[in-house]
């Protein structure tokens, strides 16, 4: 058995998800798929189309064997952060042997000899960077500059300045420096791999061909509302599972569906506000003062953004407060070695191998359903980890289940089981 992880969070499952599966199984020789995938909030921070087990399910029938949710702490967060949990959640396994990520750049020894560096910080290095960061320079751009200036003292890659800051700059090969980095701090024994994105940008917004960015799809479905006009960029087993959740009157969810929930918390906490991760530098302010004047989601974000408050910054942080992520919490959560439980999603009969590979070598608790989970509960890491899952969901589920109130049993990650596929 050769086992690959992948790192995702099929918002939706779609035609350049279906390259990357086939092309990471052929690229690693692997046998068995493991997809780490986000749960109901996304990485940067909104919440996703549709629940976690539709999704996990449309994975299955489109060719991975096993569907695992990232924890929701980790699932919201920056890249680092982000990463970190699920290399964590991969190596907790201790029986994966690769990962395979898309990447702008497609040479995973560039990206390696890169993550290398900013992991040992060879002391030369750290001159070059205080140096540029005592003239001024903002820290990536200084972080930049001393890497090239590293490399390029000792020959270690043959790269210039301009394609060295594309590199840095761009969303995937962040994402996988964060993956190798994280690879190598916790002295892991998997294999990465990276295969070239193909054809559409990360953050594209148009449809131009049979594969477009998950951005596309998502904008296409709130502009349109209309399943079929996404019917030539998703597989059939995707478009077949999207419509049915339609049919049965579950929406695609967006942050804006929440922007009520959000106000109502903005207000009631602003004397803690700014106990919650990434509400800092007197944003909280800003937030408060704009929760008024703001008639959406969007010109919430709008108001606050600014050169300090990136997008994404915005963003994520006005997502912490909603699920009520702390600062407390996080710096407790945010820097472990190993994770406690693996939530299964969705599997297959080849998921159900490496289930029994994970059991066989192993100590890491697997939860089918959460009617089993209070054995643990005494763990307060595993106790903040769950807590924040369930509340994740309870959350999300509010708006999810509008139409289908009485399907709404209570908190249903007590109800749902692993989706099977057979």
């Amino acid at each position: 058995m050769k086992i690959l992880g992948l790192i995702v969070e099929y918002n939706p499952f779609h035609n350049g998800h279906l390259y990357h599966l086939e092309k990471s199984i052929k690229e690693t020789n692997a046998t068995h798929t493991i997809a780490i995938m986000s749960g109901n909030f996304l990485q940067r921070g909104e919440p996703a189309l549709f629940d976690k087990y539709t999704r996990a399910y449309a994975a299955v029938k489109n060719g991975v064997d096993l569907v695992i949710e990232l924890p929701t702490m980790f699932a919201c967060q920056s890249a680092e952060i982000f990463s970190h949990g699920a290399i964590a959640t991969l190596n907790s396994l201790n029986c994966v042997d690769s990962i395979c990520f898309g990447s702008e750049e497609g040479d995973v020894n560039i990206l390696k000899t890169i993550s290398e560096i900013l992991v040992d910080e060879p002391n030369e290095f750290k001159i070059y960077l205080k140096k540029y960061l005592d003239d001024g320079m903002l820290f990536p751009t200084a972080r930049s500059l001393a890497l090239f200036d590293y490399i390029n003292k000792y020959n270690l890659l043959d790269i210039s300045k301009e394609k060295l800051l594309d590199i840095l700059n761009s969303s995937n090969n962040i994402l996988g420096l964060e993956y190798i980095k994280s690879i190598l701090k916790l002295k892991s024994n998997i294999k990465p791999y990276t295969i070239t994105r193909v054809q559409s940008q990360y953050n594209s917004e148009t449809i131009e061909s049979n594969i477009c960015s998950a951005t596309a799809i998502r904008k296409q479905l709130k502009d349109f509302t209309n399943i079929d006009s996404i019917s030539s960029v998703v597989p059939c087993n995707t478009f077949n599972t999207l419509k049915d959740k339609i049919n049965n009157n579950f929406d695609p969810m967006f942050d804006d569906n929440y922007f009520e929930i959000l106000s109502s918390i903005i207000v009631r906490d602003i004397n803690i506000l700014n106990t919650y991760f990434e509400v800092n530098e007197g944003i909280e302010n800003k937030i408060y003062q704009s929760i008024f004047t703001s008639s959406s989601l969007d010109d919430l974000k709008e108001s606050i953004k600014s050169k300090r408050y990136t997008m994404t910054k915005v963003k994520r942080t006005l997502n912490n407060i909603l699920l009520g992520i702390t600062k407390y919490d996080m710096n407790n959560i945010k820097n472990i070695d190993s994770i406690p439980y693996i939530r299964i999603l969705a599997f297959n009969d080849k998921g159900r191998e490496i289930i029994k590979n994970i059991k066989n070598n192993s100590d890491v608790n697997i939860i089918n359903k959460f009617s089993n989970i209070s054995f643990s509960k005494d763990d307060k890491i595993f106790k903040t980890l769950i807590d924040y899952d369930i509340k994740a969901s309870n959350i999300y589920n509010l708006i999810y289940y509008k139409n289908n109130r009485n399907l709404l049993k209570g908190p249903m990650d007590f109800y749902i089981s692993p989706k099977y596929v057979k």
